[in-house]
């Protein structure tokens, strides 16, 4: 008996499961390689509009690193990027001993690098990569005393973070002060540094901008002053502004980094600021007898020690991007901007104070006053279950031309929440590897073309599955997207867009993973004369309603 009973309670319960099985439908997502209800998964498009818009200067105040130089887009123009950063004592009230002098200051501010391996002529040496450095022609810097203070908090509501934009510079200028450093030949190199060449031991460094400030006195001025002791006598002394944090970030406000008369070419450098600093080496008299004197000189006759006064690149930070672009590429997004009811030929996407492409699914987002796209009512009334959708984005190389100067990702979310989408995996790797399936990289076809009458069909492959169930089940509106290019999709977080300049409500907030990219490409819109090229909302279905 209590074996029939089990046997009958298996039996229930598998039917239970096929029945609940058959009325509890859920999304398989692009991963989904079964039979669907009806049998069959069937494929079908619909039309995607695009348009441009331009972004205003973005917030740099958050970046986590700086780039630095002339960038030379071949379709967009020159852009020019510099930066201000607060400095900080390492340690605080220093006591320098007795009878301070300055022996030697270094600069140094490293470049994001990665090791090689062992030189093949020198098994001394390690080889290095430069990561982010673009472009290998000089230019001409020049680092200055900042005079203006950035605050951190904002001046109106002392409760929220102040937010600098990437047009602040004109600030900065009127308050820049003396010349630390200049170089009318910068170019990063990938050479590691060596420290103390003349010692036994040396310090190997990673590539970096490490130079020496000879200009000593002006740092003896920063660092020490002078004050009649209680004997009367005149003796030097650190000075009181380096008491404190507050007192000398006070005192010495920062430094600008910034280009000088830039042209058309250059070179562009990411460099590492968490790890930048001053070193401000100090000697000092000690009671130790030097007894290798053998004059009767008395300053020799005690050894003197060294100390070094390090000063960090970690306070606030603010980027600044100057863009040159060619007019017919403003006249061109404007234009694009300016009818957002048709779409556009081409749509274009720069990072940073650039521009961005605004998609509407269905040729038309969901809205108050024009409703719901009909062929998306339709998807909806009969109930589909997707199990695949994705739209390919062709560059249009009768603009742009191949080459390493194409953004490699590009990074899509919704356009007035600033959302990603439910597609995107957070944590999923890192780096160019992250998010392959939702975001596809630059993806290279037909590479065996050679006319120029037929080049390369180029595309990113975006893929929206879970964003469209969603849409479908009516757990989401068919709002507007956007798409930009991004220097790393895994960095999460915005910044703002000022409104300051040319008032935009729709557009306060993009990626910061793009306000940080210099890069920009040129790709095929609804209206392209190339009609293969024109993005299409590609779906791979399952119908759901059965007839009674």
């Amino acid at each position: 008996m209590k074996k029939m009973l089990c046997s009958t309670a298996i039996v229930i319960a598998a039917m239970l499961g096929v029945v609940s099985c058959e009325n509890d439908l859920t999304p398989l997502g692009a991963s989904f390689l079964g039979e669907d209800p009806a049998g069959v998964i069937q494929e079908t498009e619909f039309d995607v509009k695009t348009y441009s818009a331009p972004i205003n200067p973005v917030q740099t105040s958050n970046f986590n690193s700086f780039p630095f130089g002339v960038y030379d887009d071949p379709v967009y123009g020159t852009s020019t990027y510099e930066f201000v950063t607060q400095v900080n004592l390492a340690f605080v009230n220093p006591d320098f001993g007795d009878n301070p002098e300055v022996e030697q200051v270094f600069l140094e501010v490293p470049y994001f690098s990665t090791p090689t391996g062992i030189n093949a002529d020198n098994a001394d040496i390690t080889d290095y990569r430069l990561d982010s450095v673009y472009g290998n022609s000089t230019i001409e810097i020049e680092v200055r005393r900042s005079n203006y203070f950035l605050n951190s908090f904002d001046n109106e509501d002392l409760t929220a973070r102040a937010i600098y934009y990437s047009n602040f510079e004109n600030e900065i200028e009127l308050n820049e002060g003396e010349l630390i450093y200049g170089s009318n030949s910068f170019v990063p190199s990938a050479v590691e540094e060596i420290v103390d060449e003349s010692l036994t031991t040396e310090e190997r460094l990673s590539p970096r901008l490490r130079k020496s400030l000879e200009d000593l006195t002006r740092w003896e001025d920063i660092m020490l002053t002078t004050m009649t002791n209680s004997d009367g006598q005149v003796v030097k002394v650190a000075r009181p502004e380096l008491a404190s944090a507050s007192n000398f970030q006070n005192y010495f406000r920062g430094l600008y980094f910034k280009v000088v008369n830039p042209g058309s070419v250059g070179n562009l450098v990411h460099f590492n600021l968490n790890q930048a600093k001053i070193v401000v080496t100090i000697s000092q008299d000690t009671d130790e007898e030097d007894t290798d004197n053998v004059d009767d000189d008395p300053s020799t006759l005690f050894i003197r020690r060294n100390s070094d006064v390090t000063i960090n690149f970690n306070g606030n930070k603010i980027g600044f991007i100057r863009n040159d672009f060619h007019p017919t590429v403003i006249t061109d997004i404007q234009a694009s901007s300016d009818d957002p009811a048709n779409g556009a030929e081409n749509v274009y996407l720069k990072g940073g104070s650039g521009s961005l492409a605004v998609i509407e699914l269905f040729g038309q987002a969901t809205s108050s006053a024009v409703g719901e796209a009909p062929s998306l009512t339709a998807v909806i009334e009969n109930e589909w279950l997707i199990n695949d959708a994705y739209i390919d984005f062709y560059v249009n190389r009768s603009i742009t031309s191949a080459g390493p100067k194409d953004p490699e990702r590009i990074l899509i979310y919704d356009y007035d929440t600033n959302r990603l989408l439910s597609d995107y995996v957070i944590g999923n790797a890192v780096g160019l590897n992250s998010n392959l399936n939702h975001l596809g990289r630059l993806e290279r076809i037909d590479n065996d073309a050679t006319l120029a009458t037929d080049p390369p069909r180029e595309k990113y492959r975006i893929r929206l599955t879970q964003h469209l169930n969603n849409i479908v089940q009516g757990n989401l509106e068919n709002a507007r997207l956007a798409i930009v290019v991004s220097q790393n999709v895994s960095l999460i977080g915005n910044s703002s867009v000022s409104n300051t300049v040319s008032p935009n409500p729709d557009l306060e907030l993009i990626p910061i993973s793009s306000a940080i990219s210099h890069e920009g490409t040129v790709l095929h819109g609804n209206l392209s004369s190339d009609l293969d090229k024109r993005p299409k909302l590609k779906v791979f279905y399952s119908e759901t309603r059965r007839a009674n």
